[in-house]
């Protein structure tokens, strides 16, 4: 196994940059994800690595070898891509077995040891009981894992991973991810993987790079992206329901600070918050506003008044859920979401007292725009 490097990488399709000089390093055994929504720069980033595309500008290592002028056979990675691009005249054995018969492999194996390796990660997949069959015989699901199968069943430098389970349906990507993780720390092997799925993003890495239209937005452990996300960006990109993003004036008024939006949403600030403004807030209209961000799971709900910082709203929507309700506020220039426990079901109108954990508030500058 090898660790990979991109130092400067820029990518341009004519005047389009799909990729704006972009460094990172995956290191040699790690799982590093390729996160962000669509158009963002994750396949891009994957095909440079295979050799599937040429950077316009920068370096690719796979361990200390430079692979710029590489040709994707000459690079020993195995990718697996959203599409399954099977063989159909080939069983599921014959697919999951090809990569095991190249000529240029460096690792020669006997007819008894494919099998056995062919064996190993179907039964490991749960598609053992499919090796004879064709891939027409197969569900979207079954084609998935037997395309998986086929890159896993080498052992090459690095695995590169384009939404590899994007096509399973629930219960089977629960399955797929647990599946994935095992075969990372049975084989401590290199897996660069792409998703704009947050929870196998969560779920599987050691460290996920955020990317947005071609720059990176933050890198670090589940844990960094999701507690403290660097921007507005990355904040919304994590969680479901997602975040509340909230544009609000800071008012000064007797000696004490108020985070204010609209009429009624309005509530004292906490101490020790106002240094962490600097350099976030801005000026707009002649009033001072910073970006709040607070997950609905630290929005509590009550038909009765909660403290001296909670403030009253009319309940928009809420929805009864088999976990919990989710209740929904409207403001001027968004929505505003709490997440409940069962027992709080108000009405539809209803005015209730809404207070926010400002523990787990966030202050962001204003990079996205708020949309209802």
């Amino acid at each position: 196994m090898a660790g990979l490097k991109l130092a400067d990488i820029t990518m341009k399709y004519g005047s389009l940059v799909a990729l704006n000089n972009i460094s990172f390093e995956c290191h040699e055994g790690e799982f590093f994800t390729l996160f962000g929504p669509s158009g963002a720069g994750k396949t891009t980033t994957l095909e440079l690595v295979a050799g599937i595309k040429k950077p316009t500008k920068g370096e690719i290592f796979i361990g200390e070898r430079r692979v710029n002028d590489l040709t994707p056979d000459r690079r020993d990675v195995a990718m697996v891509f959203e599409n399954y691009a099977l063989y159909p005249h080939f069983t599921v054995y014959e697919n999951v077995a090809f990569p095991l018969t190249s000529s240029r492999r460096k690792e020669k194996l006997t007819p008894s040891q494919k099998r056995e390796r062919v064996d190993e990660i179907t039964t490991l997949l749960g598609i053992h009981e499919l090796l004879d069959r064709k891939p027409q015989q197969l569900s979207g699901g079954q084609k998935q894992r037997v395309s998986l199968a086929r890159a896993m069943v080498r052992r090459p430098e690095a695995y590169l991973l384009d939404e590899p389970i994007a096509h399973l349906d629930a219960q089977l990507k629960v399955s797929a991810r647990s599946t994935l993780k095992q075969f990372a720390h049975q084989r401590g092997t290199t897996i660069l993987y792409v998703t704009h799925n947050y929870r196998e993003a969560l779920g599987l890495s050691d460290r996920i790079l955020a990317l947005r239209k071609g720059n990176i937005e933050q890198i670090g452990t589940p844990e960094e992206i999701y507690e403290s996300p660097a921007s507005d960006f990355v904040a919304r990109l994590m969680g479901d329901p997602p975040i509340n993003l909230v544009d609000v004036e800071i008012v000064s008024e007797n000696g004490k600070v108020f985070f204010q939006a609209d009429r009624d949403f309005r509530f004292p600030m906490r101490q020790g918050l106002l240094p962490k403004l600097e350099g976030i807030s801005w000026e707009e209209d002649g009033k001072r506003v910073v970006r709040i961000g607070v997950r609905p799971k630290h929005v509590r709900v009550s038909l009765q008044k909660l403290s001296d910082a909670s403030f009253q709203l009319p309940v928009y929507v809420a929805v009864r859920e088999a976990e919990g309700n989710t209740i929904t506020f409207e403001l001027t220039n968004s929505f505003f979401l709490a997440k409940v426990d069962s027992s709080v079901h108000p009405e539809v109108g209803e005015n209730v007292w809404v207070e926010i954990d400002q523990d787990n508030l966030y202050l962001f500058r204003k990079s996205v725009e708020l949309t209802k």
